[in-house]
């Protein structure tokens, strides 16, 4: 069991990995890909730490990462989605931060080829879960933010059933007993201190 407290109390971004046989790669090869790693993206201050975090990842020239972003599909019951986005508190904000740091991070590292990337248009929580179980197989490691999407009907009810509330709704997916038993899976929560610079600290760590 994870020390929730630490989550609260931290004085620095906190990282839960849960290990899958990542530690049995002896060693990353400088010359060819040797592991391949995912980021999914929903949005939020966690999501936008994970995303700083997989830039220094994507350094590695054994690692090849992939960034998935999960975008609301406009196009399915518009009505319902645009309602639901209204009702919550500072979305509008948030989602400024969020296509902010994306166009930073898609400027400096995926326009140049250096990290590969997609988009999956997706309209609810069932369809994420879908997408997620979709993964099985293709990576070594999964990056998230523990508060990815927690605010987005892409992950609407999927705290209703969560095991580990410490993961987050996404983390706790792909950490579940029913998904990939050699998927690892890295859970990041920004600095909890406010007027923080959204992105990594020099005192970030891996737990």
């Amino acid at each position: 069991y994870f020390d929730t407290q630490l989550l609260k109390s931290a004085p620095c971004s906190v990282g839960i990995l849960v290990n899958r046989g990542l530690g049995s790669i002896e060693k990353i090869s400088k010359t060819q890909v040797s592991i391949n790693v995912a980021t999914l993206f929903i949005g939020g201050k966690d999501d936008r730490e994970a995303l700083a975090y997989a830039g220094r990842v994507a350094g590695h020239p054994g690692v090849k990462l992939t960034v998935i972003r999960f975008l609301v599909d406009t196009s399915v019951e518009s009505s319902r989605i645009s309602a639901y986005r209204v009702s919550l508190p500072d979305n509008g904000e948030e989602m400024g931060l969020d296509d902010e740091c994306f166009a930073h991070f898609y400027d400096k590292y995926i326009s140049g080829g250096r990290i590969s990337y997609m988009e999956k248009h997706l309209a609810n929580a069932a369809e994420t879960f879908s997408t997620l179980r979709s993964f099985e197989g293709q990576y070594s490691l999964v990056i998230v933010g523990r508060e990815g999407g927690l605010n987005s009907i892409l992950t609407k009810g999927m705290n209703d059933w969560q095991q580990c509330p410490e993961l987050g709704p996404i983390g706790d997916v792909l950490s579940g007993p029913d998904f990939s038993k050699t998927v690892s899976v890295l859970v990041i929560q920004q600095h909890k201190h406010k007027g923080e610079i959204d992105g990594l600290d020099e005192e970030f760590n891996i737990m």
